[in-house]
């Protein structure tokens, strides 16, 4: 893609070499190309000389996330220092948005501070508290999305206790209704799920009232409340929302606003098997965001290899940048004593970070007459099944479950290695962590992160893929060092973990937000694609689609997209533009790794700040199978949609019956 059509695209990787404060958004800076990994330690770090501006652009800054609980992980780790740092360097406030209603009263922002977690000008901010205690004239902000009915407060409940919310469920014990009210008492929000039958589930409505049971407003998805209620904090001025969940993340992907700069970070693996194919299965949590990326201003992966991963399998048109993860300045001591064989380990108690491997391999060292220990921070679902391992092989005095503990990152720097199991990672918090700490990580060797920040040998270790042999070799491995080599492997651990410190991380950051445009965002509900030509066979599925009812807007790039009904399957590719419309060829290829069932096609307009997605219009005349995987047919909707073939049927007979999602 030339400079045309993205102006930065392909010039994403950069960074500053003089530092000086942002003026009307634009970096008065030269520049030179950079991975946007750090490849190494700069000889000297440099404070920077502006603490209190120029990092950032201008503007409000938001952090998006569903609830922040109190055995938070990584990615709440994360959106937590990012935050902070964002408000200490560039002297700012900062709020965090959650949407959880189980956060309501709880004041996690003054718990959080009291903790030392976040900076003293961030503040955390719930959707609930806030409706529960802003007064009608504010309530009344929130703009509804459907016309009131005025009759919708007799659908309330008995009240029958003082909590502050009321439940109703069925006989299968499914949400339907949740009564909510204000601090006072006053109704505040009925939550309908069976709209469409009374007492079975189906179809929402979400009623808005003031003190006097008066609607306000109405909405029959959560996703347009959520909204309404983003518009109302946010407000009209230029800001930039970060949103760090993935459940948040795919549905707020339709908050357009054109003075919000909307951006989704990705914390983890975007494939449900990880095994990198060209249409394979996307990880069903993220599906979402991920079939929506170009309706963003802005996805960042935390490593170079999940950016190139993402482009390569053609989600985005330039909207994804490389923004690492930022680790705490631990202070680690290189030369400070340590018990060799002492090690820690981070992590869930959740079958994706495989501890059980870590605890095996431990077993193996010990049998092999090593005198290692393990202690294992964190919680999860599989506790009993490891407390059992442990037991089993005898390694009571070896392996150590601590539970969740805050700041377990600080017992890095009394122990001598880390361990990281994971079956993947967006980047591996804890491995910077332990480098920053001075603690030598012993890593598997997943997708994404651990191969881009460590050099085996010289600041830790990597290990094959779930070889546990491996990982137990290693350990016994490092703990036959000479002691002047585990010295210098600790300053060169401790000397990379700089390139992820807050400066340079929040640096990059506003690199990448100062790219950003706050120009109108194109909308075009309107538009139309109607399918002229569709010819299937054993190499490829060729479509050729009409564009109309554009008006003045002018796509920079359109795709042809495809997604499953069933499972989370989605790929697409580029078109070929002429006069009388567009042309993708897709190659039979794309998609083997559906197996069964059907799948509906539509175009992806892509404008300059703009994203709309059309269904592709058909007619079984323009329909052409003649042999392949995919069948194609014309649905009673008239929308082009297809069927995977495990033997190939007459096309005729296949269109018989079929129906369409849209």
């Amino acid at each position: 893609m030339g400079e045309g059509w993205g102006g930065w695209h392909g010039r994403e990787d950069y960074r500053t070499t003089m530092e000086c404060p942002l003026v009307n958004r634009r970096p008065i800076v030269s520049v030179s190309i950079v991975s946007s990994i750090p490849e190494k330690s700069p000889a000297r770090s440099h404070p920077h000389r502006f603490p209190h501006r120029g990092f950032l652009p201008e503007g409000r800054y938001f952090t998006l996330t569903w609830g922040i609980g109190y055995d938070y992980g990584g990615m709440t780790t994360v959106a937590l220092e990012r935050s902070s740092a964002f408000a200490r360097l560039d002297n700012r406030s900062v709020e965090i948005l959650t949407l959880s209603p189980e956060m309501k009263g709880q004041n996690r922002g003054r718990e959080l501070r009291a903790e030392g977690r976040i900076d003293r000008r961030v503040t955390v901010r719930n959707l609930w508290d806030d409706l529960t205690s802003w007064p009608d004239r504010k309530l009344r902000r929130m703009v509804g999305t459907i016309e009131p009915d005025h009759t919708s407060a007799e659908d309330v409940m008995e009240r029958t206790a003082q909590d502050w919310s009321e439940t109703q469920k069925d006989s299968e014990d499914k949400l339907l209704q949740v009564d909510r009210y204000h601090d006072r008492g006053h109704l505040l929000v009925i939550d309908r799920h069976d709209m469409k039958k009374r007492g079975h589930r189906g179809g929402r409505r979400i009623t808005l009232f003031d003190r006097d049971q008066k609607v306000i407003a109405q909405w029959s998805t959560a996703r347009d409340f959520y909204h309404a209620w983003l518009d109302v904090v946010i407000g009209t001025k230029p800001s930039y929302l970060i949103c760090d969940s993935a459940f948040v993340g795919n549905f707020i992907h339709e908050y357009r606003r054109d003075n919000v700069i909307l951006s989704q970070v990705v914390h983890s693996h975007h494939l449900a098997g990880a095994n990198g194919a060209e249409s394979s299965e996307f990880a069903e949590g993220k599906f979402g965001f991920l079939t929506r990326i170009d309706g963003f201003d802005l996805v960042v992966t935390l490593t170079d290899r999940q950016r190139k991963d993402l482009e390569r399998l053609r989600l985005s048109a330039g909207k994804l940048r490389t923004v690492s993860n930022l680790t705490e300045d631990l202070n680690g001591d290189p030369d400070k004593p340590r018990v060799r064989g002492q090690g820690a380990m981070i992590a869930r108690l959740v079958p994706q970070k495989r501890v059980g491997d870590a605890i095996t391999a431990i077993a193996t060292a010990v049998g092999e007459g090593a005198e290692v220990m393990l202690d294992v921070y964190g919680e999860g679902e599989d506790r009993t099944e490891l407390a059992d391992l442990i037991d089993g092989n005898n390694l009571a005095n070896s392996v150590k479950l601590h539970g969740h503990t805050p700041s377990a990152k600080t017992n890095f720097r009394s122990h001598s290695f880390s361990l990281l199991t994971s079956q993947s990672e967006g980047q591996g918090l804890v491995v910077l962590e332990s480098l920053s700490a001075g603690c030598i990580p012993i890593c598997y060797d997943v997708d994404f992160g651990p191969a881009d920040i460590i050099e085996h040998g010289v600041n830790g270790y990597l290990v094959p893929n779930g070889d546990i042999d491996a990982l137990a070799n290693t350990i016994s491995e490092f703990m036959s060092l000479r002691e002047s080599v585990v010295a210098e492997m600790r300053g060169n651990a401790v000397a990379r973990a700089a390139d992820f410190f807050e400066v340079p991380i929040v640096r990059r950051w506003g690199e990448v937000l100062a790219k950003t445009s706050f120009a109108p965002i194109t909308r075009v509900e309107g538009a139309r694609a109607e399918a002229e030509t569709v010819d299937v066979d054993t190499d490829a599925v060729t479509v050729s689609v009409r564009v109309s009812d554009l008006g003045e807007a002018d796509p920079e790039q359109i795709f042809l997209s495809w997604k499953s009904r069933t499972g989370t399957f989605f790929g697409r590719v580029e078109t070929r533009r002429d006069e009388s419309g567009v042309t993708a060829v897709i190659p039979q290829t794309r998609f083997e790794y559906i197996t069964e069932g059907y799948v509906d096609f539509s175009l992806d307009l892509v404008f300059k700040r703009g994203f709309e997605r059309v269904r592709i219009s058909s007619s079984d005349d323009t329909i052409v199978n003649r042999q392949g995987k995919m069948s194609l047919y014309s649905t009673k909707y008239g929308n082009l949609s297809g069927r995977i073939d495990q033997c190939h049927e007459d096309a005729a007979g296949a269109g018989e019956g079929f129906t369409s999602t849209s």
